[in-house]
């Protein structure tokens, strides 16, 4: 089968996908390695928000629990953000979220950003900021 073949199949068969898939690359048939927003928030709540550990939250400025930080399980900082309406921010791994979303996606810090909108938006009702990845646990900023 020749490559235009595969990519007509690709688009009127969903259920050939998968071997195609298997057999050639995104690319080559020219599926947008972006995903959806709609499949970026799924692999969020499945993959990302899932790492949570609960009791490894932390409120790092004394007296104050608009500030909050996610951790996982080994206590590696995931997200961090203030919902105070007057310096509302959003931070969220380099290491342990934006990696793995350039790893399943092939995105880049820009596409994450604005496919982050969204979740941030619906987990944690932050309407009005825009996420941005940090390098560093954020609390000391």
């Amino acid at each position: 089968m020749n490559i235009s073949k595969a990519k007509q199949i690709y688009k009127e068969s969903e259920d050939s996908r998968n071997l195609l898939l298997s057999i050639f690359t995104k690319e080559e048939l020219g599926v947008s390695t972006i995903p959806s927003q709609e499949e970026f928030n799924k692999f969020f709540e499945e993959e990302i928000l899932s790492r949570v550990d609960p009791s490894k939250t932390k409120f790092p400025k004394k007296n104050s629990f608009s500030c909050i930080q996610l951790c996982n399980s080994n206590g590696e900082w995931l997200f961090d953000y203030d919902t105070d309406p007057k310096n509302s921010w959003f931070y969220y791994s380099h290491a342990y979220v934006c990696t793995i979303f350039m790893n399943k996606f092939s995105l880049q810090d820009g596409a994450i950003e604005r496919l982050m909108k969204s979740p941030v938006e619906t987990h944690f009702k932050m309407k009005d900021t825009q996420p941005k990845p940090g390098r560093l646990n954020s609390a000391s900023r």
